[in-house]
């Protein structure tokens, strides 16, 4: 499938209805790719846990539903990235995946909310359940940002559910940006899956987000230049390259589960 990457500058003096018509644009340029990835929490623009609820939406609401329109004008499947998620008195870090006809085929629920330096984990409820959706493309697996950090949820994907390509959007600032480059790949490599990562890059606030986004094959190789800013990266990403590689080299058939020490 031919994959494009909108890695997103978040702009501190942009309104919000310029920032939504700006990022369609973006996507407008992604015509003629098979799946558009944006990253996460886009939308809300400079995060304010104290007006977070301003953007919340259900997922039926105004922003999901115009994505919903573009995926079948474009014929294209769009990921959200995530947006805030409103469902009763709940919001959710959630990512939608939309099809060529725009109906949304997978919903997830970020799992690990950020708590070391943030209020992500005070703001949202906790999802809990893997997800992985069968597609034209193969069998793929949905995660967000710092899921990426706990390798059990990929291992649960892949040897439990069968996924073969990873969707990761993000908004991951320095200055971890090192361990997000290597956390992808690992979690590519070590699931001899195709990994695509799409990251927000630029000053944000008292941040700034790494971009390094990209596509990563299952030998944790990055197949796509690294952008330096905002712009389209488009990749390929095939889930025959991962079954041919999980032939060739069968990692999983000596994976072996070790007695407690306790």
């Amino acid at each position: 499938m031919k994959a494009s990457l909108i890695q997103l500058e978040i702009k501190e003096t942009e309104a919000h209805e310029d920032l939504i018509e700006r990022v369609f644009g973006l996507i407008d340029g992604c015509r003629g790719s098979d799946i558009i990835v944006l990253p996460e929490l886009w939308h809300i623009g400079i995060l304010s846990y104290r007006t977070i609820w301003n953007f919340a939406e259900e997922k039926d609401g105004p922003l999901m539903r115009r994505i919903s329109e573009k995926a079948k004008e474009l014929g294209a499947f769009i990921h959200c990235g995530s947006f805030v998620h409103k469902e009763g008195d709940k919001i959710y870090n959630t990512s939608l995946l939309f099809d060529r006809k725009g109906t949304d085929v997978a919903e997830y629920r970020k799992i690990h909310l950020f708590s070391c330096y943030g209020r992500e984990a005070d703001s949202f409820t906790h999802g809990t359940k893997p997800v992985v959706v069968d597609t034209e493309f193969g069998k793929l697996g949905l995660a967000i940002c710092y899921d990426i950090r706990f390798p059990e949820l990929f291992r649960m994907m892949t040897l439990g559910m069968g996924a073969e390509i990873f969707i990761v959007p993000a908004a991951w600032p320095q200055p971890r940006g090192e361990a997000f480059k290597i956390l992808n790949k690992v979690r590519a490599m070590e699931n001899s899956a195709c990994l695509l990562s799409c990251n927000l890059i630029g000053p944000y606030k008292h941040l700034t987000m790494v971009g390094e986004s990209g596509v990563i094959d299952p030998w944790g190789e990055m197949l796509t230049n690294i952008l330096p800013g905002e712009g389209i990266i488009e990749g390929e990403a095939s889930a025959e390259t991962v079954r041919q590689t999980r032939r060739e080299f069968p990692v999983f058939d000596d994976v072996r589960l070790m007695e407690s020490v306790l």
